[in-house]
């Protein structure tokens, strides 16, 4: 399945929950989906960081290779 098609499988589950449901319950799924997001902007970050020292550090890189 792709990205998209993952992301409409969750609108379309968000979607069949109940008006009743509890606030809590709802609560709970909401920081749920948040954690998500905030895991996946963190490993954006790293990925970032990881970049920027490869980027810095290449010529080291290149000597530790030989």
């Amino acid at each position: 399945m792709s990205t998209a098609e993952l992301k409409e499988e969750i609108e379309k589950a968000v979607k069949q929950i109940p008006e009743s449901a509890p606030e809590s319950v709802l609560q709970e799924a909401l920081g749920y989906i948040q954690d998500i997001s905030n895991k996946i902007a963190e490993r954006a970050k790293r990925a970032e960081y990881v970049k920027e020292i490869i980027a810095e550090d290449e010529e080291v890189f290149r000597k530790l290779a030989q």
